[in-house]
């Protein structure tokens, strides 16, 4: 397998969008941009910053840019799910289902507006989290080319150690 290659410093998307910078599609862009020419070429998202709604902010910006796609690398993460006008939850939890993972990988590939993800992370634990369905949910994103790696954030090395098991873990 091939080891996936991040800059070592990573920006992350967290306040780019509603949650607090409000950047609009030109800011988003120009941000973008002066990340690449300082160097720092890996993006790091989640499904759920802005309210769900950053990534696809981010990839409009990604499209009108007209960045080549391997100049980058984009991480996302997923699982939690919080209560939001643009989503059903009525609860926050974390859903770690096959069907939900390949779900939301697919959504962010849309949203994000490529084809694949460098590196998808399970965003934080969950007590019920049920490793053989995690690992048969990253087994088929990875042989349909959709994400390269898979790891974990918010993990203890225990947890890790569980999912591993199943899958590796890079």
């Amino acid at each position: 397998m091939t080891k996936t290659s991040l800059s070592p410093i990573v920006a992350g998307t967290m306040s780019w969008g509603i949650w607090d910078k409000n950047l609009n599609q030109k800011e988003m862009e120009n941000m973008i941009h002066i990340c690449l020419e300082n160097k720092i070429t890996t993006f790091d998202h989640a499904d759920i910053y802005g309210s769900y709604t950053t990534e696809a902010a981010f990839g409009k910006a990604f499209a009108s840019s007209k960045i080549s796609r391997e100049k980058m690398q984009l991480i996302s993460k997923c699982g939690i799910q919080l209560v939001s006008e643009n989503r059903t939850n009525t609860i926050k939890h974390y859903n770690y289902s096959k069907d939900y993972i390949i779900w939301s990988v697919e959504n962010s590939l849309k949203n994000l507006q490529t084809d694949y993800l460098d590196l998808l992370l399970l965003h934080r634990p969950s007590p019920l989290m049920q490793a053989d369905e995690i690992a048969e949910a990253i087994e088929k994103l990875k042989k349909e080319g959709k994400i390269k790696a898979f790891g974990v954030s918010n993990f203890s090395p225990m947890q890790t150690e569980l999912i591993n098991q199943k899958t590796k873990v890079e």
